[in-house]
């Protein structure tokens, strides 16, 4: 990675992504990110949780070298009148820390970005207990733990200073809190109590603060005032290949779910995890979308065909050096890919 890394930087310095930039000034740019940090969870998942101040010094660069906040729409036919280098920066999932932390920080910088909000657990109004799970396993310090009373799910001894082991109690935890119900209330007595058993007391857990919750209705409809966009993501956060039905019905949940929240109709997609099959242009088009975007980086092309069901996307977070968001945004690297394509080199 250093290597990489230091050969970005001398292509930067002898003028290559300027002239990058320059060259593909009209092709347009998709930025994702997903919430925002209340607390330590960036440091467990820098992709899933974004820290305002690194936002705020990709937006400064952003700015600095001449990209202008653009539309999907846009996205899917670039080459308009676009007084810069057009970018659309998007928020998957619908987390509360979305609204608290980057959406103002957004705004400030004129942006009025899309979010792709995924209904099935806003409906619920509980904690993403999947992913609060995973923090409290990231977040103990207990070299072992023996659980018991959680029931034939989750009980047993657990090495947690072996990878495998750690990955063994998230697998198990997973399927105890499948089987708990799904109200906010259950799945917030379910984490203090799995938090707890990994010696993670309820207030450094810190559920209250909503740090791994969504937003609610009358949040959404306050960003949508702002100027955010709230877009279809799915009722449930799954892609069914092979399955045109059930993926109809999926997104048409979660199109009635935003209607029904007071805000208006959605015509945009994210496909959850990044899946898409064959079936995908067919089946979005019959829902009256009129873009979708995946999780491939590059650059946008245009609308030729059903290229803009398959829009592609970076997804930035703290995990990514600033010299690689550079290189991205610059198009440096799907000049890369290009060539290893042409080269034969597997992606």
């Amino acid at each position: 990675m250093s290597l990489k890394l230091n050969v970005l930087r001398l292509a930067r310095a002898i003028g290559v992504f300027a002239l990058s930039r320059r060259l593909t000034r009209r092709r347009g740019r998709i930025l994702c990110y997903h919430g925002g940090a209340l607390g330590d969870e960036h440091r467990y998942n820098g992709k899933l949780f974004c820290q305002t101040q690194m936002l705020r010094q990709r937006l400064d660069w952003l700015r600095a070298k001449g990209f202008v906040p653009a539309s999907l729409d846009q996205m899917a036919a670039p080459g308009g009148a676009v007084s810069g280098i057009p970018l659309a920066i998007t928020l998957d999932d619908g987390w509360y820390s979305s609204e608290a932390c980057l959406l103002p920080l957004l705004a400030e910088y004129g942006h009025e970005p899309v979010l792709y909000l995924h209904t099935e657990i806003c409906e619920t109004d509980a904690p993403v207990a999947g992913v609060a799970l995973r923090y409290l396993v990231w977040k103990t310090v207990m070299p072992k733990v023996e659980l018991a009373g959680f029931g034939t799910l989750l009980d047993g001894d657990y090495a947690l200073d072996v990878r495998e082991e750690r990955a063994r109690l998230v697998a198990n935890a997973d399927r105890w809190f499948g089987a708990q119900a799904r109200d906010a209330a259950t799945v917030t007595a379910a984490l203090e109590r799995f938090g707890s058993a990994l010696g993670i007391d309820p207030g450094t857990l810190d559920l209250a603060s909503r740090r791994f919750s969504y937003m609610r209705p009358h949040e959404l409809r306050a960003a949508a005032a702002r100027g955010c966009r709230i877009e279809l993501h799915g009722q449930a956060h799954h892609y069914y290949k092979d399955d045109p039905e059930r993926n109809h019905a999926n997104i048409d949940a979660c199109r009635q779910y935003i209607m029904d929240a007071g805000l208006p109709q959605p015509h945009h997609y994210c496909y959850p995890s990044g899946a898409y099959d064959a079936a995908a242009a067919a089946t979005l088009s019959a829902l009256d979308v009129r873009t979708a975007t995946t999780c491939v980086p590059g650059l946008t092309r245009g609308a030729a065909d059903d290229e803009r069901y398959f829009l592609p996307r970076f997804l930035d977070g703290g995990n990514v050096d600033m010299i690689e968001f550079e290189a991205e945004m610059s198009g440096v690297l799907e000049f890369a890919r290009v060539l290893a394509r042409r080269n034969g080199v597997p992606r």
